[in-house]
């Protein structure tokens, strides 16, 4: 009977210690600023497929995709010019998405996500840097737009983009 004792209080122990949380996606925030115009907007539509326990982040997982044709820019001409076939080809590639590969640090508030986002169908290496907050995770990573086929300008310099995602959450 002790054994058993010892077992359920042990698996008490374990269920109190991980705490895998639920990414709201309804309240999620993809945003993007074009640095060399100061062009700033949002991406909506995010679908996230990944798994968070925040007291292990080596075995989490963060994956998720957004709907191309969601970009908004504030200017309905240039959101209509970014979807075409010349920039990000929302009907050809309808969806963006990012997949880690691994999750370094975690022992504090910020931790790196390596990963490989996929443009257009051209995929690259791109690590975030995320901040844990109460009830949400912050990320941000500098990315070269040029690199994914999307030459905003004919310098590869001058194509940088900051992505910024706020990821509200809850815990179980």
């Amino acid at each position: 009977m002790k054994p058993l004792f010892i077992l359920i209080a042990v698996l008490v122990k374990v269920q109190s210690v991980v705490q895998t949380i639920q990414i709201d996606e309804s309240k999620s925030k993809i945003a993007f600023v074009f640095v060399d115009d100061d062009v700033d907007g949002t991406f909506s539509e995010f679908e996230f497929t990944g798994n968070i326990d925040l007291n292990n982040l080596s075995e989490a997982t963060f994956s998720g995709t957004i709907a191309t044709e969601t970009i908004d820019t504030n200017n309905w001409l240039r959101n209509w010019s970014l979807r075409s076939k010349k920039y990000f080809n929302a009907k050809d590639f309808p969806k963006l998405s990012f997949k880690s590969t691994s999750v370094q640090g975690g022992s504090g508030k910020e931790f790196l996500v390596n990963g490989t986002l996929t443009i257009k169908g051209i995929s690259k290496p791109v690590t975030f840097t995320f901040h844990k907050q109460p009830s949400s995770l912050y990320a941000t990573a500098m990315i070269n737009a040029s690199q994914f086929d999307i030459n905003i300008h004919k310098e590869n310099d001058r194509n940088m983009v900051q992505v910024m995602i706020t990821l509200p959450y809850t815990t179980n």
